[in-house]
């Protein structure tokens, strides 16, 4: 089935200018990827969000502050976990990674094992001069417990209807990292201009939402992201729209292409073009068929020519043939690597990010 093409409009003309592209292009992508796929966010930035900020030093004598932030509005609020070494000298680089049900215990939010976990290296990323905030999705929007009900975490407060549009998990899920943005913008220790949200699995697809929608993230991290994240959903392995659409993570115009993937207007090498001229991360597994990493290379590839546009490399990757595991492809502004093994996020896959963004950092 045809693919559909990033560079030529809904009326048929084609984009040759970034400044086409941003006016035009861009715009329509967004607004199809919001109303077929990811749902329409009622509200950004609320008038009376808050902060409550404390800090341990030298957390579990281990050398690290940690910050436990609590964001509130509307008379909700929900926690974010902020580290950072106890040496740093202020203004870094951090990750705003969202952590979901299936890597955390929802009652052991406080502690200390909790954020002492696998999935991140937090020692590592502190080491090598990085903060990281971790933001737990319950708070937000309960992912299977409450299946489809939107009447708990962050939609009451917001949600006057729901409608076949209207914002679901994913949605809210980066609508909250965009909160926790909010928060870095108001802590010294952080710069936030250079803060790169990411995520594993369901995170990851929610962490290309969140830095296709909020434009201050400066890159996203997709890990193991598959359908509806990095991966091309036309011809790809594993998981379709109609397996993806047991859960609650999309909105309900979604649902309406289960049997008719070649109907949808967008697919996700778009999602990716939206983050350009940004820097982006996408990884892979080599046993992760479900995700199909051959999909989500094809992906980087087909959104190098927005990255042309404005005189950016986008993923430079040899041919699928050519493909080798467990090394890092790094030379372009879309950085792949694909490690050997299952569905995960390990410590392997973050000393390869701290890598690449050590060199787009620096440039």
């Amino acid at each position: 089935m045809p693919i559909p093409e990033i560079l030529t409009s809904v009326s048929g003309e084609k984009i040759t200018t970034k400044e086409q592209w941003e006016t035009y292009r861009r715009k329509e992508i967004m607004a199809l990827f919001e109303n077929f796929v990811y749902g329409v966010r009622p509200i950004e930035r609320p008038t009376d969000l808050a902060f409550e900020a404390t800090q341990e030093k030298n957390w579990l004598g281990l050398g690290i502050t940690r910050k436990t932030v609590t964001i509130r509005f509307a008379g909700y609020s929900f926690k974010t976990y902020g580290f950072l070494a106890d040496d740093a000298k202020g203004n870094i680089p951090c990750f705003d990674y969202i952590m979901h049900e299936a890597q955390s215990n929802k009652s052991q939010i406080e502690d200390d094992s909790f954020l002492n976990c696998v999935y991140i290296d937090i020692l590592e990323i502190c080491r090598r001069g990085y903060g990281i905030f971790i933001t737990p999705t319950y708070p937000l929007a309960p992912d299977w417990d409450s299946h489809c009900n939107y009447r708990e975490g962050i939609y009451p407060l917001y949600d006057t209807e729901r409608k076949p549009n209207s914002w679901a998990t994913i949605s809210a899920w980066s609508w909250g990292l965009s909160r926790v943005l909010d928060y870095i913008e108001t802590d010294a220790d952080f710069d936030a201009s250079r803060v790169i949200t990411c995520g594993h699995s369901r995170g990851g697809k929610t962490a290309l939402w969140a830095a296709a929608t909020d434009t201050r993230f400066y890159s996203a991290i997709s890990n193991c992201s598959g359908c509806t994240g990095a991966a091309l959903l036309r011809g790809k392995l594993g998981e379709h729209i109609k397996d993806i659409n047991i859960t609650d993570w999309f909105c309900e115009n979604y649902h309406s292409f289960n049997d008719n993937e070649e109907m949808l207007p967008v697919d996700q090498h778009m999602l990716l073009a939206a983050i350009a001229p940004r820097p982006c991360y996408v990884a892979s597994a080599s046993e992760d068929e479900w995700a199909d990493p051959k999909a989500e290379r094809l992906s980087c590839r087909l959104a190098k020519e927005v990255y042309a546009l404005y005189g950016k490399t986008g993923a430079i990757l040899p041919d699928e043939s050519e493909i080798k595991f467990d090394t890092a492809y790094h030379a372009g502004d879309v950085g792949h690597h694909t490690k050997t093994g299952v569905h995960g996020i390990i410590h392997s896959d973050w000393n390869y990010y701290l890598d690449f963004f050590d060199k787009e950092l620096a440039k």
